[in-house]
This record gives structure tokens, C-alpha cells and sequence, in this order.
């Protein structure tokens, strides 16, 4: 088995549970601004309408098209629109409010802190590469208890790039003093983390816990966190 040294971990949905967590914030916000006053029939609803637009952002965002302060809002004024609400205050302070409940609302994908833990016995340096909101993912490592595991994160809103750039990638193996052959890049997004990983000559492991069909050949699939240990 080869001795990698870097570990790059993607940190929404695969070590954070950013599914569960959204949904959590949901509840609150939902009942924080009467939201059943406005005719919207439950949190439940209002998140599933909010997710479609969410993904249709992101990944606007991701290709330099919109910046996150448009983001932050008009994820919230187009779900509220297709009930009828318009209503810019409202999608505003949505908008900061989930953001800010998304992030202090600890959810971790099942065995994070189990294969971290082993990671780090074996003398591996962990790292992140996130597409995530700068401050907003700082909150989540200090109030999950990541940030004791993590040597260096990288955020696309501090380097300058965001996954699936290559120059992320790049960027990151020059900042933690590594290099291609000993580093690997595990994460959910198989656009997003695998592909370019796969692209540049670096190990790579999808973590496939929802089992999407594909057809792509890849170094490692997995759809448990713990089998980390079967490769590394």
C-alpha cells in the first residue's frame, strides 16, 4: 500500500451533515418568523422548494456567475415567491438567519469522528478543501469539535477558486507542503471532489453514501465513512 501523508477531506456531506443540518435550521426559522402566517403549509414544504433553488444557485456560484450575497437572499425570495411572497426584508433576514442556525446546528455524517480519530493515530495530516462560506464553515469546525483534527482548511473564498478548478486542488497540496503522489482527495461530489482529483493524478475516494449510479472509473468507492480504513 503506498504512503500517502495528506489527506484532503470535502466537508459538506462527508463529514458534515449539511442535509440534516438545513433541515434543522429550517424547523427554526420556520417557527422564528410565523412562516404558517404567511401561508406556507411547513417547514417540510418550504425546505423542499428552497433545495431545488439552492442547488440551481450553487452551482452558479461554483461557475463565478452570482457571488454569495446574492445567493444568500435569493435563495430564500424564490421559494417565497412561489407562494406568493415578495417580500425582500423577509428574504434578507431568512437568508442571515439560516445561514447562521445552518452553521451552529451540529450534524455529522455517522463515524466522522471515529475515522478521524484513526486517521490521525496513524500520523496522517487532514486537511479541507471547501467550497463553503468562509466564516460560515469556521463556525462549523469550532462548535463540531473538527477543528481539533484539521492541520490546514482550504476555502474557495480565501484562495481565490472554487472545486471543481483544478487550481483548488493545486493550491491547496502547495499550501499544506505536499504533492500529488502522497496526497488523496475523499469526498461526496463526484463532479465536484472526484472527478478533478481523478483529473489532476491524485487518489481519490468517493464517498457514495446515498449510492448514485455511475459509470466512471474511480481508485476507491465507499458509502461508509469507517471503510476509509480498508484503503489508507
Amino acid at each position: 500500500m503506498k504512503n500517502y501523508e495528506h489527506i484532503f477531506f470535502d466537508l459538506d456531506n462527508t463529514l458534515w451533515d449539511f442535509d440534516k443540518s438545513s433541515i434543522l435550521a429550517f424547523d427554526k426559522i420556520f417557527d422564528l418568523f410565523h412562516l404558517t402566517d404567511y401561508g406556507i403549509p411547513s417547514a417540510k414544504e418550504f425546505h423542499k422548494t428552497y433545495f431545488t433553488y439552492n442547488n440551481q444557485l450553487w452551482e452558479q456560484y461554483r461557475q463565478g456567475k452570482i457571488d454569495k450575497d446574492f445567493l444568500k437572499i435569493e435563495r430564500f425570495r424564490l421559494p417565497l415567491k412561489d407562494y406568493g411572497i415578495y417580500d425582500e426584508n423577509l428574504a434578507h433576514e431568512l437568508g442571515e438567519s439560516y445561514t447562521d442556525y445552518a452553521a451552529r446546528l451540529v450534524a455529522l455524517v455517522p463515524n466522522t469522528m471515529e475515522i478521524l480519530t484513526y486517521l490521525k493515530n496513524k500520523g496522517y495530516k487532514l486537511h479541507l478543501i471547501t467550497n463553503g462560506f468562509l466564516e460560515v464553515q469556521t463556525i462549523k469546525m469550532q462548535a463540531s469539535g473538527l477543528d481539533k483534527f484539521i492541520d490546514v482548511s482550504i476555502i474557495s473564498e480565501e484562495v481565490g477558486f472554487k472545486k471543481p478548478d483544478h487550481r483548488i486542488f493545486y493550491k491547496a497540496i502547495e499550501k499544506v507542503g505536499g504533492s500529488i503522489d502522497n496526497s488523496v482527495m475523499i469526498g461526496d461530489d463526484l463532479s465536484v471532489d472526484i472527478l478533478p482529483a481523478k483529473e489532476i493524478g491524485m487518489f481519490h475516494i468517493y464517498f457514495n453514501r446515498k449510492q448514485i449510479p455511475h459509470n466512471e472509473t474511480l481508485d476507491c468507492e465507499i458509502k461508509d465513512l469507517i471503510e476509509i480504513k480498508n484503503y489508507i
